[in-house]
C-alpha cells in the first residue's frame, strides 16, 4: 500500500520535475523548432538541463537528504540520466513517427516531436522519481538545526 508520505515525496518530487521539465522543453524547443535538430538529439541535450536541476533541489527539498560525497552520488545520477535519456530519447523516436502516421493529428497542424515529448515525459518522470529515491536510500537524512 502506498502511504501519504509516498505520495507527498511524489508530488514534491512531481512539482520540482516540472520545474525541470519547463527548463528542459524550452531547451527542447529551440533545438527542434529553431535549430533543426532531431528530436532524439534535441532531448538528449536538453534532458541534462532539467534533470541537473532536479537533482539540486529534490535532494534536500523533498527527499530531505545530504550527502558528504556530492561527486559520487551526482555521477551516479547522471550516469543513470545518460542511460535513461539515451533508451528515452530512442523511445521518443519511435513515439515521433507514430505520432507523425496519424493523419488526423497533421490536419491540425501539430508538431510530432514536441507531442511526441509530452508523451514520453509522464513515463519518464516515473522512472527518475523511483532511481532518486533509491539512490537517496544511501545518504544521510538532513538534520534540522531550528534555534
Amino acid at each position: 500500500m502506498v502511504s501519504s508520505t509516498h505520495i507527498k515525496t511524489f508530488l514534491g518530487f512531481a512539482f520540482l520535475s516540472g520545474m525541470g521539465w519547463i527548463c528542459d522543453f524550452a531547451t527542447y524547443a529551440f533545438l527542434v523548432e529553431r535549430l533543426d535538430q532531431s528530436p532524439a538529439l534535441a532531448n538528449f541535450i536538453s534532458s541534462y538541463v532539467g534533470v541537473t536541476f532536479v537533482y539540486a533541489t529534490s535532494l534536500r527539498l523533498v527527499f530531505n537528504k545530504v550527502t558528504n560525497n556530492h561527486t559520487l552520488f551526482l555521477s551516479l545520477y547522471w550516469g543513470y540520466q545518460f542511460v535513461s535519456i539515451s533508451l528515452y530519447s530512442g523511445a521518443l523516436s519511435y513515439v515521433v513517427n507514430w505520432v507523425e502516421g496519424l493523419s488526423y493529428l497533421s490536419a491540425y497542424g501539430s508538431n510530432s516531436g514536441i507531442l511526441g515529448k509530452i508523451i514520453i515525459t509522464p513515463i519518464n518522470l516515473f522512472t527518475n522519481f523511483i532511481f532518486m529515491k533509491i539512490l537517496t536510500e544511501f545518504m544521510t537524512d538532513k538534520v534540522s538545526h531550528n534555534v
